[in-house]
């Protein structure tokens, strides 16, 4: 089977030759690690500090170059693609308050965060950091997702990370997580609404990444944390399925699966996410019983995950291991299984942790599973 082939009957829940491997999101450095030498793919804060300094091309044909290289060196079958910011695109330095903290024109201070190498926004000022005023894009923001089309688009079972839209300078933030559960209990209804405007362009969105050549578009939305849901699932109920719901439907419409990533253990609310028309469910986190959840949904929801990000860093290459047997054994027979990381590989990713998880899928994920 090819790549392609082989997510494809993973997700049609039929049994593939071997376990489908992919991940959400790859942090530049693996990357690094895997190819031996730098890279801008997923460069946090020095692909920000890059863009900056006018550098956009050298940045954008790193990524292009690198992630080719990544997917074809480590076997894996899915590859992400987004859009980039367009050779047009005007950047704003803003001013250096620290050997860490920044200030832009809008009065947002930013800081350097050592634990994610991300450049995160601490403190709002008058206007969002990227409102600074941009032309109309001139079409060089799809070149990253052209050239990974034309590299492995035949072969490889390719997802869209966002379509429509020239993204400039997006930076972390945790400070909407707080207005939001705000606003969600003193004004539910409007919350409720605004979700669903939010969603509109969903299907348009899938069409334009399928079109363009994608096989899929993978979208999503944090619904909560370690501990479980930010809200209760009646009230998830009454604000999020309906949009939920909509956003699937419009997806489907436009021939394209739903791959959706969520934050949390959603384990409370996973029944509702199913019934929206979720069709595959990546971020399987820490405390998500894996297993219950391929008895309970596994011949209407694939899993995406398996091995925990926090192993991958923290732990050993036995451990990552044990977490991939025990993922590929319960969640591959009947296909409806991709493994991977249960969010992303983070800055904190091992190396020999994560050949450990690829030799597992590659030398003992073939089915039938013997594991």
């Amino acid at each position: 089977m090819t790549p392609k082939e082989r997510v494809e009957a993973a997700l049609n829940h039929q049994n593939p030759d071997r376990v489908p491997i992919g991940e959400f999101a790859t942090d530049y450095k693996i990357i690094e690690a895997v190819l031996g030498h730098e890279t801008f793919y997923r460069g946090k804060a020095k692909e920000i500090k890059a863009l900056w300094d006018g550098r956009r091309d050298e940045v954008v044909e790193s990524q292009k170059k690198d992630l080719v290289e990544f997917i074809r060196k480590t076997g894996t079958d899915m590859v992400p693609v987004q859009m980039v910011p367009a050779r047009n695109a005007v950047f704003d330095k803003p001013e250096r308050i620290d050997e860490n903290t920044y200030k832009d024109q809008f009065g947002n201070v930013l800081r350097y965060s050592e634990a994610t190498q991300d450049i995160m926004l601490m403190e709002r000022g008058e206007k969002a950091p990227n409102a600074i005023e941009q032309p109309p894009p001139d079409g060089s923001e799809w070149e990253l997702f052209d050239y990974v089309v034309e590299q492995l688009g035949e072969t490889h079972y390719i997802f869209a990370r966002n379509a429509g839209g020239a993204p400039t300078v997006g930076y972390p933030c945790a400070l909407g997580i707080t207005e939001r559960m705000i606003r969600i209990a003193e004004d539910p209804d409007g919350m409720a609404e605004s979700k669903m405007k939010a969603v509109q362009g969903f299907g348009e969105k899938a069409k334009l990444a399928i079109e363009r050549g994608a096989d899929a578009l993978c979208c999503g939305e944090d619904f909560g944390h370690t501990g479980g849901p930010f809200v209760s699932p009646d009230t998830f109920r009454k604000i999020y399925f309906p949009a939920l719901k909509a956003q699937c439907k419009k997806i489907k419409e436009a021939g394209s699966p739903v791959l959706f990533h969520s934050c949390g253990n959603l384990k409370l609310i996973l029944d509702q996410m199913v019934e929206a028309g979720v069709d595959c469910y990546q971020a399987i986190q820490e405390g998500e019983p894996l297993d219950e959840y391929k008895a309970t949904y596994g011949d209407r929801l694939s899993l995406w995950g398996g091995v925990l990000s926090h192993t991958l860093g923290m732990g050993t290459p036995d451990e990552v291991r044990e977490e991939a047997r025990f993922a590929v054994k319960h969640c591959a027979p009947g296909g409806g299984f991709i493994l991977g990381s249960s969010h992303s590989l983070t800055v904190a990713t091992k190396y020999d942790n994560y050949m450990a998880m690829l030799d597992v899928a590659h030398n003992e994920g073939t089915y039938p599973i013997a594991i």
